[in-house]
């Protein structure tokens, strides 16, 4: 067990690089917008389209994950998101691009089954919260990176060149796994784990509590993926900044969700008994404020909105690696990659609705209020649906 760490290291970096990839559309909107001549609904759907490509294959990715090992499937998907937002960066026009994002999307599936059984493998229950909240800063960690390096990039260069950057990282992080990840060596006397069938998931789906849960992923997707694909936009057209520095409150909002994920990992291990969902409770209620302020807009002062875009980002981002943990312990050893295979198709299904809701709002009423509204109202749902269910996981 001594080298779980540096595993966690590798499946955190490489994550990271593939969100990266996959997201990297999200701070470059404005640039897209402009050089395109896109109105903003167009605008934001170049998000859900990488995610489209996701829910599609998220299944699959769960069971190829099972079936073919961490190794093979995390650099196989790395790979083809990698080549698909490198072509994309010289697609010629809008419908294209969004063709080959859908395309990359298939390999992004493959990042949350691999990093989450990654981390069922190798790490013991009463870690496995602060390992999958460190393996889930991955994301935020990427988008991160996106956001204060690519803009550069774009108004140095173009967009084009910016997103062939994106792409190259993930072909880079493909050839990290494919090198040094291995498996954990199972125990002499460890009896071995039959694989999962697709057709057992099933027994899971007829269970309503399990239901719920993947309701309540959706929903928070719907919130956190509409705050990714807008917060930049907002804050260019609310404050009349410069592309760049909106980029930055995007920024800030993925180190709030980075932070985020590590503490609620540790007090979930530590204060919470290995318990994940009030965890993820918190983190709704918390960007529930958060979006009900930015519903205020231009009357903000500017000073406030560097904090509030950190709070926003630790409620939309906080409590993803939470819910995988949730997620892969229902599933077992071994059903755990089929279960968050699973569980990512029902999540992301929210990012296909969210941001293209939150654009025909915001045309319809000409401001972003009644949109930050909504998902002010879909966070509270969550937060007062999730604590009544019955325990999902035993627990020793």
């Amino acid at each position: 067990m001594a080298s779980r760490w540096p595993i966690l290291a590798l499946v955190t970096v490489a994550h990271a690089l593939g969100a990266l990839t996959a997201l990297a559309v999200a701070p470059l909107a404005p640039f897209l917008l402009e050089s395109l001549a896109l109105s903003r609904v167009q605008a934001g759907l170049f998000l859900p389209a990488v995610y489209l490509g996701g829910v599609l294959m998220a299944l699959p990715a769960g069971w190829f994950t099972d079936r073919l090992g961490v190794r093979f499937t995390f650099a196989l998907g790395q790979l083809v998101v990698g080549s698909m937002i490198a072509l994309a960066a010289w697609s010629p026009d809008y419908g294209l691009l969004l063709v080959l994002l859908v395309l990359g999307g298939f390999g992004f599936s493959v990042l949350n089954p691999a990093t989450g059984r990654a981390v069922v493998e190798w790490f013991p229950p009463r870690e496995r919260g602060i390992a999958m909240g460190v393996k889930q800063t991955g994301l935020t960690l990427g988008g991160l990176a996106a956001a204060l390096i690519l803009p550069l990039i774009a108004r140095a260069w173009s967009w084009r060149h910016a997103l062939a950057t994106a792409g190259l990282l993930s072909l880079a992080s493909a050839t990290l796994v494919a090198i040094f990840y291995r498996s954990q060596p199972a125990h002499p006397s460890a009896a071995p784990v039959e694989r999962a069938r697709l057709a057992e998931l099933g027994e899971f789906l007829r269970r309503p509590p399990v239901l719920v849960v993947f309701g309540c992923g959706l929903a928070l997707s719907i919130a956190q993926s509409s705050l990714m694909a807008y917060l930049v936009l907002y804050a260019k057209d609310s404050f009349d900044v410069s592309a760049v520095r909106a980029a930055q409150f995007l920024a800030i909002a993925q180190i709030g969700g980075t932070v985020s994920r590590v503490l609620w990992g540790v007090v979930s291990d530590r204060s919470f008994g290995g318990r994940r969902r009030p965890g993820v409770v918190a983190s709704a209620a918390i960007g529930a404020a958060a979006y009900a302020t930015l519903a205020l807009g231009s009357s903000l002062p500017m000073w406030l909105v560097y904090p509030l875009a950190f709070v926003a980002g630790a409620g939309a981002f906080g409590w993803v690696g939470l819910y995988f943990a949730l997620v892969a312990e229902i599933g077992g050893p071994r059903h755990a990659g089929l279960l968050t295979g699973a569980a990512t198709a029902c999540s992301w299904s929210g990012t296909l609705i969210g941001p293209p809701i939150f654009g025909l709002v915001l045309e319809a009423t000409g401001g972003y209020a009644v949109s930050w509204l909504i998902l002010t109202t879909v966070a509270v749902a969550v937060s007062l649906t999730l604590p009544r269910l019955s325990p999902l996981v035993q627990r020793g």
